[in-house]
Protein backbone atom coordinates (compact mmCIF):
# COMPACT_ATOMS: atom_id res chain seq x y z
CA UNK A 1 0.00 0.00 0.00
CA UNK A 2 1.47 3.32 -1.03
CA UNK A 3 1.99 5.99 1.57
CA UNK A 4 0.37 9.38 1.18
CA UNK A 5 2.05 12.59 2.33
CA UNK A 6 0.07 15.35 3.98
CA UNK A 7 0.17 18.82 2.46
CA UNK A 8 2.23 21.51 4.18
CA UNK A 9 -0.85 23.29 5.47
CA UNK A 10 -2.03 20.06 7.13
CA UNK A 11 1.40 19.56 8.74
CA UNK A 12 1.28 23.09 10.16
CA UNK A 13 -2.15 22.45 11.63
CA UNK A 14 -0.92 19.21 13.15
CA UNK A 15 2.13 20.83 14.73
CA UNK A 16 0.06 23.70 16.06
CA UNK A 17 -2.48 21.25 17.48
CA UNK A 18 0.19 19.33 19.38
CA UNK A 19 1.36 22.58 20.93
CA UNK A 20 -2.21 23.36 22.00
CA UNK A 21 -2.50 19.94 23.65
CA UNK A 22 0.55 20.68 25.73
CA UNK A 23 -0.77 24.08 26.72
CA UNK A 24 -4.15 22.63 27.69
CA UNK A 25 -2.61 19.95 29.85
CA UNK A 26 -0.36 22.54 31.45
CA UNK A 27 -3.33 24.81 32.16
CA UNK A 28 -5.08 21.99 33.99
CA UNK A 29 -2.05 21.16 36.11
CA UNK A 30 -2.31 22.32 39.72
CA UNK A 31 -5.91 23.53 39.34
CA UNK A 32 -7.83 23.16 42.60
CA UNK A 33 -10.94 25.06 41.63
CA UNK A 34 -14.20 23.29 40.78
CA UNK A 35 -14.32 22.85 37.02
CA UNK A 36 -17.78 21.27 36.89
CA UNK A 37 -21.23 22.20 38.11
CA UNK A 38 -24.49 20.52 39.05
CA UNK A 39 -27.01 22.55 37.09
CA UNK A 40 -30.33 21.12 38.19
CA UNK A 41 -32.14 18.30 39.94
CA UNK A 42 -35.51 17.09 38.71
CA UNK A 43 -38.19 14.91 40.16
CA UNK A 44 -39.45 13.54 36.86
CA UNK A 45 -40.45 16.72 34.99
CA UNK A 46 -40.52 18.98 38.07
CA UNK A 47 -37.41 21.00 38.90
CA UNK A 48 -36.52 20.80 42.60
CA UNK A 49 -33.13 22.50 42.31
CA UNK A 50 -31.91 24.97 39.67
CA UNK A 51 -28.40 26.41 39.91
CA UNK A 52 -29.33 29.17 37.43
CA UNK A 53 -31.82 30.69 39.89
CA UNK A 54 -29.81 30.24 43.07
CA UNK A 55 -28.83 33.75 44.17
CA UNK A 56 -27.78 32.97 47.76
CA UNK A 57 -24.95 30.82 49.02
CA UNK A 58 -24.52 27.46 47.27
CA UNK A 59 -27.19 25.01 48.27
CA UNK A 60 -25.74 22.06 50.14
CA UNK A 61 -28.87 19.93 50.66
CA UNK A 62 -31.87 19.42 48.38
CA UNK A 63 -35.05 18.24 50.10
CA UNK A 64 -37.09 16.03 47.78
CA UNK A 65 -40.70 14.87 48.11
CA UNK A 66 -41.41 11.64 49.96
CA UNK A 67 -40.50 8.34 48.36
CA UNK A 68 -44.15 7.55 47.61
CA UNK A 69 -44.33 10.42 45.09
CA UNK A 70 -40.78 10.28 43.71
CA UNK A 71 -40.61 8.41 40.42
CA UNK A 72 -37.29 9.33 38.74
CA UNK A 73 -34.47 11.46 40.09
CA UNK A 74 -32.59 13.28 37.33
CA UNK A 75 -29.34 15.24 37.79
CA UNK A 76 -28.19 17.67 35.08
CA UNK A 77 -24.51 18.55 35.22
CA UNK A 78 -21.63 19.71 33.07
CA UNK A 79 -18.61 21.96 32.96
CA UNK A 80 -18.77 25.23 34.87
CA UNK A 81 -19.53 28.39 32.88
CA UNK A 82 -15.87 29.38 32.64
CA UNK A 83 -14.84 25.88 31.55
CA UNK A 84 -17.47 25.36 28.84
CA UNK A 85 -14.89 25.17 26.04
CA UNK A 86 -12.37 23.03 27.88
CA UNK A 87 -12.05 19.30 27.17
CA UNK A 88 -13.33 17.89 30.44
CA UNK A 89 -14.75 14.47 31.12
CA UNK A 90 -17.19 14.09 34.01
CA UNK A 91 -17.50 11.19 36.41
CA UNK A 92 -20.36 10.91 38.87
CA UNK A 93 -21.29 8.88 41.91
CA UNK A 94 -24.48 8.92 43.98
CA UNK A 95 -23.31 7.92 47.43
CA UNK A 96 -25.78 5.46 48.90
CA UNK A 97 -26.70 4.11 45.46
CA UNK A 98 -23.63 3.71 43.23
CA UNK A 99 -20.79 1.48 44.35
CA UNK A 100 -18.29 2.78 41.80
CA UNK A 101 -17.74 5.98 39.87
CA UNK A 102 -19.90 6.14 36.74
CA UNK A 103 -19.23 7.82 33.43
CA UNK A 104 -21.53 8.46 30.50
CA UNK A 105 -21.09 6.48 27.29
CA UNK A 106 -19.03 7.39 24.29
CA UNK A 107 -16.44 5.30 22.55
CA UNK A 108 -13.49 5.24 20.21
CA UNK A 109 -13.97 2.44 17.70
CA UNK A 110 -12.05 0.05 15.56
CA UNK A 111 -14.22 0.14 12.44
CA UNK A 112 -13.82 -2.54 9.78
CA UNK A 113 -15.52 -2.24 6.37
CA UNK A 114 -15.38 -4.26 3.19
CA UNK A 115 -15.78 -2.60 -0.23
CA UNK A 116 -16.71 -3.93 -3.65
CA UNK A 117 -15.44 -3.07 -7.10
CA UNK A 118 -17.47 0.13 -7.33
CA UNK A 119 -16.21 1.27 -3.92
CA UNK A 120 -19.58 0.69 -2.28
CA UNK A 121 -19.65 -0.69 1.29
CA UNK A 122 -20.54 -4.38 1.53
CA UNK A 123 -20.17 -4.94 5.29
CA UNK A 124 -19.69 -2.80 8.34
CA UNK A 125 -18.27 -3.97 11.72
CA UNK A 126 -17.67 -1.83 14.80
CA UNK A 127 -15.58 -2.84 17.81
CA UNK A 128 -15.97 -0.09 20.41
CA UNK A 129 -13.59 0.91 23.19
CA UNK A 130 -15.54 2.54 26.02
CA UNK A 131 -14.74 3.23 29.64
CA UNK A 132 -11.26 2.45 30.86
CA UNK A 133 -9.02 -0.59 30.60
CA UNK A 134 -7.56 -2.13 33.71
CA UNK A 135 -4.14 -0.75 34.55
CA UNK A 136 -4.68 2.58 32.78
CA UNK A 137 -2.21 5.17 34.11
CA UNK A 138 -3.18 8.19 32.04
CA UNK A 139 -0.43 7.60 29.50
CA UNK A 140 -0.51 5.08 26.66
CA UNK A 141 3.18 4.32 27.06
CA UNK A 142 3.00 3.24 30.71
CA UNK A 143 -0.48 1.70 30.80
CA UNK A 144 -1.28 -1.99 30.82
CA UNK A 145 -2.18 -3.42 27.41
CA UNK A 146 -4.90 -5.98 26.76
CA UNK A 147 -5.28 -8.37 23.84
CA UNK A 148 -8.46 -8.43 21.77
CA UNK A 149 -9.66 -10.89 19.18
CA UNK A 150 -12.56 -10.41 16.73
CA UNK A 151 -13.75 -12.20 13.58
CA UNK A 152 -15.51 -11.20 10.39
CA UNK A 153 -16.72 -13.12 7.34
CA UNK A 154 -15.97 -11.67 3.91
CA UNK A 155 -19.13 -11.07 1.86
CA UNK A 156 -19.50 -11.86 -1.81
CA UNK A 157 -17.73 -9.33 -4.01
CA UNK A 158 -15.38 -7.99 -1.33
CA UNK A 159 -12.22 -6.61 -2.88
CA UNK A 160 -10.86 -4.23 -0.25
CA UNK A 161 -10.70 -4.23 3.57
CA UNK A 162 -10.74 -0.81 5.22
CA UNK A 163 -9.80 -0.42 8.91
CA UNK A 164 -10.32 2.79 10.90
CA UNK A 165 -9.46 3.85 14.42
CA UNK A 166 -11.99 6.64 14.92
CA UNK A 167 -13.59 8.85 17.56
CA UNK A 168 -16.74 9.41 15.60
CA UNK A 169 -19.11 11.10 18.06
CA UNK A 170 -18.69 14.83 18.53
CA UNK A 171 -18.85 14.72 22.34
CA UNK A 172 -16.26 11.96 22.81
CA UNK A 173 -13.21 12.76 24.88
CA UNK A 174 -10.49 10.28 25.67
CA UNK A 175 -7.40 8.44 24.65
CA UNK A 176 -7.19 5.04 22.94
CA UNK A 177 -4.33 3.18 21.32
CA UNK A 178 -3.92 -0.05 19.39
CA UNK A 179 -0.73 -1.96 18.66
CA UNK A 180 0.36 -5.14 16.89
CA UNK A 181 -2.69 -5.08 14.60
CA UNK A 182 -2.95 -8.30 12.59
CA UNK A 183 -5.44 -9.85 10.18
CA UNK A 184 -5.16 -13.63 10.20
CA UNK A 185 -6.33 -15.82 7.33
CA UNK A 186 -6.18 -19.59 6.99
CA UNK A 187 -3.81 -20.51 4.13
CA UNK A 188 -3.79 -23.62 1.97
CA UNK A 189 -1.78 -25.49 4.60
CA UNK A 190 -4.52 -24.93 7.22
CA UNK A 191 -2.44 -22.56 9.36
CA UNK A 192 -3.25 -18.93 10.13
CA UNK A 193 -1.24 -16.35 8.22
CA UNK A 194 -1.06 -12.61 8.90
CA UNK A 195 -2.02 -10.73 5.74
CA UNK A 196 -1.82 -7.23 7.29
CA UNK A 197 1.37 -5.33 6.38
CA UNK A 198 3.66 -3.79 9.01
CA UNK A 199 1.70 -4.86 12.10
CA UNK A 200 4.36 -3.42 14.41
CA UNK A 201 4.42 -0.02 12.64
CA UNK A 202 8.14 -0.07 12.04
CA UNK A 203 7.94 1.45 8.56
CA UNK A 204 7.31 5.14 7.96
CA UNK A 205 8.64 8.62 8.69
CA UNK A 206 9.41 10.21 12.07
CA UNK A 207 7.79 7.38 13.99
CA UNK A 208 9.51 8.51 17.18
CA UNK A 209 7.34 11.66 17.13
CA UNK A 210 3.63 12.01 17.82
CA UNK A 211 3.07 13.44 14.35
CA UNK A 212 4.96 10.59 12.66
CA UNK A 213 3.70 9.01 9.46
CA UNK A 214 3.26 5.22 9.39
CA UNK A 215 3.65 3.77 5.93
CA UNK A 216 0.21 2.21 5.55
CA UNK A 217 -1.91 4.44 7.83
CA UNK A 218 -3.31 7.90 7.18
CA UNK A 219 -4.90 10.51 9.41
CA UNK A 220 -8.40 11.79 8.66
CA UNK A 221 -9.07 15.26 7.34
CA UNK A 222 -10.60 16.41 10.66
CA UNK A 223 -8.82 16.37 13.99
CA UNK A 224 -5.54 15.26 12.47
CA UNK A 225 -3.65 16.76 15.40
CA UNK A 226 -5.40 14.25 17.74
CA UNK A 227 -4.11 11.19 15.81
CA UNK A 228 -0.75 10.25 17.35
CA UNK A 229 2.01 7.76 16.85
CA UNK A 230 3.40 6.36 20.12
CA UNK A 231 6.66 4.55 20.71
CA UNK A 232 6.15 1.40 22.81
CA UNK A 233 8.46 0.98 25.83
CA UNK A 234 11.92 -0.53 25.15
CA UNK A 235 13.22 -3.01 24.21
CA UNK A 236 10.37 -3.11 21.69
CA UNK A 237 10.93 -1.10 18.51
CA UNK A 238 7.27 -1.26 17.60
CA UNK A 239 4.85 1.65 17.62
CA UNK A 240 1.19 2.11 18.37
CA UNK A 241 -1.56 4.18 16.83
CA UNK A 242 -3.32 6.48 19.30
CA UNK A 243 -6.16 8.94 19.29
CA UNK A 244 -6.14 11.55 22.04
CA UNK A 245 -9.48 13.27 21.49
CA UNK A 246 -9.51 16.49 23.48
CA UNK A 247 -12.03 18.38 21.35
CA UNK A 248 -15.77 17.80 21.76
CA UNK A 249 -16.38 19.49 18.40
CA UNK A 250 -14.08 17.39 16.18
CA UNK A 251 -13.59 13.69 15.48
CA UNK A 252 -10.21 12.08 14.86
CA UNK A 253 -9.34 9.16 12.57
CA UNK A 254 -6.62 6.73 11.61
CA UNK A 255 -7.42 4.70 8.49
CA UNK A 256 -5.77 2.09 6.26
CA UNK A 257 -6.80 -0.20 3.39
CA UNK A 258 -5.86 -3.71 2.36
CA UNK A 259 -6.51 -5.14 -1.15
CA UNK A 260 -7.91 -8.67 -0.77
CA UNK A 261 -6.97 -9.96 -4.22
CA UNK A 262 -4.97 -13.18 -3.93
CA UNK A 263 -5.17 -12.90 -0.12
CA UNK A 264 -8.76 -13.85 0.83
CA UNK A 265 -12.03 -14.67 -0.88
CA UNK A 266 -15.76 -14.38 -0.25
CA UNK A 267 -16.92 -16.57 2.64
CA UNK A 268 -13.51 -16.67 4.28
CA UNK A 269 -13.24 -15.83 7.97
CA UNK A 270 -10.71 -13.19 8.92
CA UNK A 271 -9.49 -13.06 12.52
CA UNK A 272 -8.52 -9.58 13.73
CA UNK A 273 -6.10 -9.43 16.66
CA UNK A 274 -4.66 -6.39 18.36
CA UNK A 275 -3.62 -5.03 21.73
CA UNK A 276 -5.40 -2.03 23.19
CA UNK A 277 -5.33 0.45 26.05
CA UNK A 278 -7.85 3.24 26.48
CA UNK A 279 -9.74 5.65 28.70
CA UNK A 280 -12.79 7.07 26.93
CA UNK A 281 -15.79 9.16 28.01
CA UNK A 282 -17.71 12.19 26.86
CA UNK A 283 -17.72 15.90 27.63
CA UNK A 284 -20.30 18.66 27.72
CA UNK A 285 -23.65 18.81 29.46
CA UNK A 286 -24.98 15.44 30.68
CA UNK A 287 -27.82 13.87 32.61
CA UNK A 288 -27.99 10.96 35.02
CA UNK A 289 -31.29 9.37 36.06
CA UNK A 290 -32.14 7.12 39.01
CA UNK A 291 -35.45 5.26 39.06
CA UNK A 292 -37.41 5.30 42.34
CA UNK A 293 -34.53 5.58 44.81
CA UNK A 294 -35.55 4.47 48.30
CA UNK A 295 -35.82 6.97 51.18
CA UNK A 296 -32.54 8.11 52.65
CA UNK A 297 -29.77 10.66 52.53
CA UNK A 298 -27.62 10.71 49.38
CA UNK A 299 -24.69 12.77 48.12
CA UNK A 300 -24.31 13.33 44.38
CA UNK A 301 -20.57 13.69 43.72
CA UNK A 302 -19.09 15.02 40.52
CA UNK A 303 -15.44 15.10 39.55
CA UNK A 304 -13.63 16.17 36.39
CA UNK A 305 -10.85 14.35 34.59
CA UNK A 306 -8.72 15.20 31.58
CA UNK A 307 -9.36 13.45 28.26
CA UNK A 308 -6.72 10.91 29.25
CA UNK A 309 -8.49 10.19 32.58
CA UNK A 310 -6.30 12.15 35.02
CA UNK A 311 -8.27 13.83 37.87
CA UNK A 312 -8.25 17.62 37.68
CA UNK A 313 -9.93 20.36 39.68
CA UNK A 314 -11.93 20.07 42.87
CA UNK A 315 -14.82 17.69 43.28
CA UNK A 316 -18.30 19.18 43.70
CA UNK A 317 -21.17 17.54 45.56
CA UNK A 318 -24.81 18.06 46.40
CA UNK A 319 -26.59 16.41 49.32
CA UNK A 320 -30.02 15.02 48.53
CA UNK A 321 -32.53 13.91 51.12
CA UNK A 322 -35.51 11.73 50.23
CA UNK A 323 -37.81 11.59 53.25
CA UNK A 324 -39.64 8.47 54.22
CA UNK A 325 -43.41 8.36 53.68
CA UNK A 326 -45.08 9.65 56.80
CA UNK A 327 -46.51 6.28 57.80
CA UNK A 328 -42.99 4.81 57.85
CA UNK A 329 -41.28 7.64 59.70
CA UNK A 330 -40.07 6.83 63.21
CA UNK A 331 -42.39 9.33 65.01
CA UNK A 332 -45.43 7.95 63.21
CA UNK A 333 -44.32 4.37 63.80
CA UNK A 334 -43.76 5.16 67.48
CA UNK A 335 -47.19 6.82 67.65
CA UNK A 336 -48.82 3.79 66.03
CA UNK A 337 -46.99 1.42 68.36
CA UNK A 338 -47.92 3.49 71.40
CA UNK A 339 -51.54 3.67 70.24
CA UNK A 340 -51.57 -0.04 69.53
CA UNK A 341 -50.04 -0.74 72.94
CA UNK A 342 -52.59 1.53 74.58
CA UNK A 343 -55.47 -0.20 72.78
CA UNK A 344 -54.09 -3.62 73.69
CA UNK A 345 -53.65 -2.45 77.28
CA UNK A 346 -57.24 -1.20 77.39
CA UNK A 347 -58.52 -4.45 75.89
CA UNK A 348 -56.42 -6.56 78.25
CA UNK A 349 -57.47 -4.50 81.24
CA UNK A 350 -61.10 -4.77 80.20
CA UNK A 351 -60.74 -8.53 79.73
CA UNK A 352 -58.95 -8.88 83.07
CA UNK A 353 -61.57 -6.71 84.71
CA UNK A 354 -64.38 -8.79 83.23
CA UNK A 355 -62.62 -11.97 84.29
CA UNK A 356 -62.05 -10.63 87.79
CA UNK A 357 -65.64 -9.47 87.97
CA UNK A 358 -66.87 -12.88 86.83
CA UNK A 359 -64.63 -14.50 89.40
CA UNK A 360 -65.91 -12.17 92.08
CA UNK A 361 -69.46 -12.96 90.99
CA UNK A 362 -68.71 -16.69 91.22
CA UNK A 363 -67.13 -16.21 94.62
CA UNK A 364 -70.08 -14.17 95.77
CA UNK A 365 -72.45 -16.81 94.44
CA UNK A 366 -70.40 -19.50 96.15
CA UNK A 367 -70.47 -17.56 99.40
CA UNK A 368 -74.19 -17.20 99.06
CA UNK A 369 -74.51 -20.94 98.53
CA UNK A 370 -72.18 -21.58 101.45
CA UNK A 371 -74.24 -19.32 103.67
CA UNK A 372 -77.39 -21.14 102.55
CA UNK A 373 -75.76 -24.54 103.09
CA UNK A 374 -74.58 -23.42 106.52
CA UNK A 375 -78.09 -22.28 107.38
CA UNK A 376 -79.61 -25.56 106.19
CA UNK A 377 -76.99 -27.61 108.06
CA UNK A 378 -77.56 -25.61 111.19
CA UNK A 379 -81.35 -25.92 110.89
CA UNK A 380 -81.09 -29.67 110.34
CA UNK A 381 -78.72 -30.02 113.26
CA UNK A 382 -80.69 -27.80 115.60
CA UNK A 383 -84.23 -28.86 114.63
CA UNK A 384 -84.13 -32.46 113.38
CA UNK A 385 -81.17 -33.31 115.56
CA UNK A 386 -82.93 -32.13 118.66
CA UNK A 387 -86.09 -34.00 117.66
CA UNK A 388 -84.19 -37.26 117.04
CA UNK A 389 -82.39 -36.86 120.35
CA UNK A 390 -85.76 -36.38 122.04
CA UNK A 391 -87.12 -39.52 120.35
CA UNK A 392 -84.05 -41.46 121.43
CA UNK A 393 -84.44 -40.34 125.04
CA UNK A 394 -88.17 -41.20 125.04
CA UNK A 395 -87.46 -44.63 123.55
CA UNK A 396 -84.83 -45.32 126.19
CA UNK A 397 -87.16 -44.22 128.99
CA UNK A 398 -90.00 -46.40 127.67
CA UNK A 399 -87.62 -49.30 127.20
CA UNK A 400 -86.54 -49.13 130.83
CA UNK A 401 -90.11 -48.90 132.12
CA UNK A 402 -91.40 -51.88 130.20
CA UNK A 403 -90.61 -55.36 131.32
CA UNK A 404 -88.75 -57.49 128.84
CA UNK A 405 -91.67 -59.87 128.80
CA UNK A 406 -93.97 -57.17 127.54
CA UNK A 407 -94.85 -57.36 123.84
CA UNK A 408 -93.84 -53.70 123.30
CA UNK A 409 -90.39 -54.18 124.73
CA UNK A 410 -88.85 -55.26 121.42
CA UNK A 411 -90.58 -52.42 119.60
CA UNK A 412 -89.06 -49.84 121.93
CA UNK A 413 -85.66 -51.48 121.42
CA UNK A 414 -86.01 -51.23 117.61
CA UNK A 415 -87.24 -47.65 117.96
CA UNK A 416 -84.15 -46.73 119.94
CA UNK A 417 -81.86 -48.36 117.39
CA UNK A 418 -83.61 -46.59 114.53
CA UNK A 419 -83.31 -43.22 116.28
CA UNK A 420 -79.61 -43.81 116.90
CA UNK A 421 -79.09 -44.75 113.23
CA UNK A 422 -81.05 -41.70 112.08
CA UNK A 423 -79.00 -39.48 114.35
CA UNK A 424 -75.79 -40.87 112.79
CA UNK A 425 -77.09 -40.38 109.25
CA UNK A 426 -78.24 -36.89 110.15
CA UNK A 427 -74.70 -36.15 111.36
CA UNK A 428 -73.33 -37.36 108.01
CA UNK A 429 -75.76 -35.13 106.10
CA UNK A 430 -74.87 -32.12 108.21
CA UNK A 431 -71.18 -32.81 107.64
CA UNK A 432 -71.71 -33.09 103.88
CA UNK A 433 -73.81 -29.94 103.63
CA UNK A 434 -71.83 -27.67 105.93
CA UNK A 435 -69.29 -25.42 104.04
CA UNK A 436 -67.05 -25.50 107.09
CA UNK A 437 -65.95 -28.98 106.04
CA UNK A 438 -65.12 -28.18 102.37
CA UNK A 439 -61.44 -29.07 102.82
CA UNK A 440 -59.25 -32.10 102.17
CA UNK A 441 -58.22 -32.12 105.80
CA UNK A 442 -61.85 -32.33 106.97
CA UNK A 443 -62.57 -35.14 104.49
CA UNK A 444 -59.54 -37.13 105.62
CA UNK A 445 -60.41 -36.61 109.28
CA UNK A 446 -63.96 -37.80 108.71
CA UNK A 447 -62.84 -40.84 106.72
CA UNK A 448 -60.29 -41.91 109.33
CA UNK A 449 -62.93 -41.56 112.07
CA UNK A 450 -65.32 -43.63 109.95
CA UNK A 451 -62.69 -46.33 109.32
CA UNK A 452 -61.61 -46.57 112.95
CA UNK A 453 -65.21 -46.65 114.22
CA UNK A 454 -66.58 -48.97 111.52
CA UNK A 455 -63.69 -51.42 111.56
CA UNK A 456 -63.28 -51.17 115.30
CA UNK A 457 -66.82 -52.38 115.82
CA UNK A 458 -65.84 -55.47 113.81
CA UNK A 459 -62.56 -55.80 115.68
CA UNK A 460 -60.52 -55.32 112.50
CA UNK A 461 -57.34 -53.22 112.95
CA UNK A 462 -57.10 -50.18 110.64
CA UNK A 463 -53.68 -49.02 109.40
CA UNK A 464 -53.96 -45.41 108.20
CA UNK A 465 -51.15 -43.67 106.24
CA UNK A 466 -51.54 -39.99 105.36
CA UNK A 467 -49.06 -37.16 104.52
CA UNK A 468 -47.92 -34.97 107.38
CA UNK A 469 -48.82 -31.83 105.44
CA UNK A 470 -51.94 -31.57 103.35
CA UNK A 471 -52.63 -28.91 100.67
CA UNK A 472 -55.30 -26.38 101.51
CA UNK A 473 -57.58 -27.52 98.70
CA UNK A 474 -61.26 -26.64 98.73
CA UNK A 475 -63.46 -29.65 97.93
CA UNK A 476 -67.07 -29.28 96.81
CA UNK A 477 -69.75 -30.82 98.99
CA UNK A 478 -70.78 -33.30 96.27
CA UNK A 479 -67.21 -34.55 95.91
CA UNK A 480 -66.79 -35.03 99.65
CA UNK A 481 -70.16 -36.75 99.99
CA UNK A 482 -69.52 -39.21 97.11
CA UNK A 483 -66.00 -40.06 98.34
CA UNK A 484 -67.38 -40.61 101.84
CA UNK A 485 -70.22 -42.89 100.68
CA UNK A 486 -67.89 -44.82 98.34
CA UNK A 487 -65.41 -45.36 101.19
CA UNK A 488 -68.21 -46.40 103.54
CA UNK A 489 -69.48 -48.96 100.98
CA UNK A 490 -65.99 -50.45 100.52
CA UNK A 491 -65.48 -50.72 104.29
CA UNK A 492 -68.92 -52.28 104.59
CA UNK A 493 -67.93 -54.96 102.02
CA UNK A 494 -64.72 -55.61 103.94
CA UNK A 495 -66.61 -56.16 107.20
CA UNK A 496 -69.35 -58.31 105.63
CA UNK A 497 -67.49 -60.41 103.07
CA UNK A 498 -63.69 -60.13 103.23
CA UNK A 499 -62.99 -61.97 106.51
CA UNK A 500 -59.98 -59.69 106.80
CA UNK A 501 -57.75 -59.34 109.82
CA UNK A 502 -56.25 -56.00 108.76
CA UNK A 503 -57.19 -53.07 106.53
CA UNK A 504 -54.83 -50.42 105.12
CA UNK A 505 -56.08 -46.96 104.19
CA UNK A 506 -53.54 -44.75 102.33
CA UNK A 507 -53.81 -41.23 100.97
CA UNK A 508 -51.34 -39.97 98.30
CA UNK A 509 -51.30 -36.36 97.05
CA UNK A 510 -50.77 -35.92 93.29
CA UNK A 511 -50.31 -32.74 91.22
CA UNK A 512 -54.01 -31.97 90.81
CA UNK A 513 -55.66 -34.98 92.43
CA UNK A 514 -55.49 -37.27 95.42
CA UNK A 515 -55.38 -41.05 95.46
CA UNK A 516 -57.18 -43.02 98.19
CA UNK A 517 -56.33 -46.72 98.53
CA UNK A 518 -58.29 -49.23 100.67
CA UNK A 519 -56.61 -52.63 100.86
CA UNK A 520 -57.46 -55.68 102.97
CA UNK A 521 -55.84 -59.08 103.53
CA UNK A 522 -59.12 -61.00 103.35
CA UNK A 523 -60.20 -63.91 101.28
CA UNK A 524 -60.59 -61.89 98.08
CA UNK A 525 -62.62 -63.02 95.11
CA UNK A 526 -62.25 -63.75 91.43
CA UNK A 527 -63.31 -60.85 89.27
CA UNK A 528 -64.38 -63.24 86.49
CA UNK A 529 -66.53 -65.41 88.77
CA UNK A 530 -68.98 -62.62 89.67
CA UNK A 531 -72.18 -62.77 87.57
CA UNK A 532 -72.61 -60.08 84.94
CA UNK A 533 -75.92 -59.06 86.46
CA UNK A 534 -74.97 -56.89 89.41
CA UNK A 535 -78.36 -57.33 91.10
CA UNK A 536 -77.64 -61.07 91.57
CA UNK A 537 -74.42 -60.54 93.55
CA UNK A 538 -74.17 -58.09 96.50
CA UNK A 539 -70.41 -57.49 96.11
CA UNK A 540 -70.63 -56.66 92.40
CA UNK A 541 -73.68 -54.52 93.00
CA UNK A 542 -71.95 -52.59 95.78
CA UNK A 543 -68.71 -52.08 93.81
CA UNK A 544 -70.67 -51.01 90.72
CA UNK A 545 -72.32 -48.31 92.83
CA UNK A 546 -68.91 -47.23 94.16
CA UNK A 547 -67.54 -46.98 90.59
CA UNK A 548 -70.49 -44.88 89.47
CA UNK A 549 -70.03 -42.48 92.39
CA UNK A 550 -66.34 -42.01 91.71
CA UNK A 551 -66.86 -41.53 87.96
CA UNK A 552 -69.70 -39.04 88.62
CA UNK A 553 -67.15 -36.66 90.17
CA UNK A 554 -64.64 -37.16 87.28
CA UNK A 555 -62.50 -39.69 89.12
CA UNK A 556 -61.06 -43.10 88.27
CA UNK A 557 -61.93 -46.38 89.99
CA UNK A 558 -59.49 -49.30 90.14
CA UNK A 559 -60.16 -52.76 91.56
CA UNK A 560 -57.71 -55.62 92.05
CA UNK A 561 -58.61 -58.86 93.83
CA UNK A 562 -58.11 -62.61 93.71
CA UNK A 563 -58.95 -65.64 95.82
CA UNK A 564 -56.72 -65.78 98.86
CA UNK A 565 -54.86 -62.48 98.21
CA UNK A 566 -57.27 -59.87 99.45
CA UNK A 567 -58.81 -56.90 97.69
CA UNK A 568 -57.36 -53.54 96.68
CA UNK A 569 -59.58 -50.58 95.73
CA UNK A 570 -58.12 -47.27 94.50
CA UNK A 571 -59.96 -43.95 94.02
CA UNK A 572 -58.19 -41.26 91.98
CA UNK A 573 -60.12 -38.04 92.51
CA UNK A 574 -59.28 -34.85 90.53
CA UNK A 575 -59.25 -31.47 92.28
CA UNK A 576 -59.69 -28.07 90.63
CA UNK A 577 -56.54 -26.58 92.09
CA UNK A 578 -57.10 -23.18 90.40
CA UNK A 579 -60.50 -22.82 92.00
CA UNK A 580 -59.07 -24.06 95.29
Amino acid sequence: MASRKLPCSRRRVLTHGLALIGLTSFAFAGTNEPLSKIWSVRDGGRIVFDAMHTSTDPVTTVQLPSASRLRRLIFSFGPAEAEANRPLRLRRKLEGWDREWQEAGGDIQVLVMTHGASNHVLSYHTFPMSGETKGWTGDVKTSEWHSRRESIVLPTGAERLQVLLISEEWTVLGAAAIADFRVLHENTNGSLENIWPDSNLEEGENLDRADGKPRYWQRGSFGANMAHVTQLPPPSKAHALAIVDDDVHLPATWQAELPLKDKAHAGDTLTLIWREAFSVGIGGRQRAGYDSPPPGDYVFRLKTVTPSGDPVGREVSLAVSIPQVFWKRPPFVVLVLVTFAAVITIIVRAAVRRRMQARLDRLEHRRGLERERLRIAQDIHDDLGASLTHINLLSQTAHRKIENTHPAWKDTERLRAVSVNLTQKLDEIVWAVSPRHDTLESLLSYLTDLAEEFLGSAEIPARIQVPLQLPGWTLPAGLRHNVFLATKEVLNNVVKHAKATEVHLRLVILAEAFELTIEDNGCGFSLTSIPANGNEHPVRHGLAGVKERIQSIGGKFSLDSGPGRGTRVVFTVPVNVAES
